[in-house]
């Protein structure tokens, strides 16, 4: 194991989100090497999801023929919320 001190770049210019409840607009912060390369990057607030929500959410779309887009994942995250799961 080694440590290794370098001088970065912390960028706090990206915006991320829809600005709708389920991806409210927030600021990223980035994390670069002087020579561009991204190291690491922090979201406040990601969009992420568990293996349950995923299996969830594929219960809850088995037998439609639904296009998968944003608006129907934001339909079904309200459907859960209201259902309290």
């Amino acid at each position: 194991m080694s440590i290794e001190c370098k001088e970065v770049i912390v960028s706090y210019l990206t915006k991320r989100g829809t600005g709708v409840e389920h991806s409210p607009i927030r600021i990223i912060t980035e994390i670069f090497e002087k020579d561009g390369t991204k190291i690491a990057e922090h979201d406040p607030c990601p969009e992420t999801f568990t293996q349950n929500d995923l299996i969830s959410f594929a219960r809850w779309m088995k037998g439609s023929d639904a296009e998968i887009n944003e608006k129907i994942i934001y339909k079904w995250l309200d459907v859960i919320k209201r259902n309290n799961f």
